[in-house]
């Protein structure tokens, strides 16, 4: 879990220093761009508190972490699928990996992460 959270936060860092570029540029300042700024400091804000919680064992941590986790459970149900496919088999197949398995995967990772029996030994609850 950790190293997911260090992932997203990397990948938020690449985001936030993509920004400082634009700055530079004339007519940045509009509510758009600052709503942008925003919501992006606020992931790293989040992905950090989470590292810092799960690093110190803290049960906040796992509740962060298992707010990360359906978020980007969400996220990925959200998102448009893109993809172009040959045929309607390999649709249907796409689309049971996306609405059904990708759900039931991270609704298992969640389990093992904040409410399994070495979870509670780990965060002490």
């Amino acid at each position: 879990m950790i190293v997911l959270v260090l992932i997203v936060l990397l990948i938020g860092f690449g985001a936030i220093s993509s920004i400082w570029m634009l700055i530079a540029a004339p007519g940045w300042m509009n509510g758009r761009f600052l709503l942008d700024v925003v919501i992006r400091l606020a992931m790293v804000a989040l992905c950090v508190s989470v590292v810092v919680g799960i690093a110190r064992r803290r049960g906040w941590g796992r509740l962060l972490g298992l707010l990360v986790l359906a978020g980007l459970t969400v996220m990925m149900l959200m998102m448009p699928d893109t993809t172009q496919y040959d045929n309607d088999a390999q649709r249907s197949g796409g689309a049971f990996g996306r609405m059904i398995l990708l759900p039931l995967l991270m609704g298992l990772w969640g389990y093992r992460f904040g409410f399994s029996a070495k979870a509670k030994r780990y965060f002490g609850s």
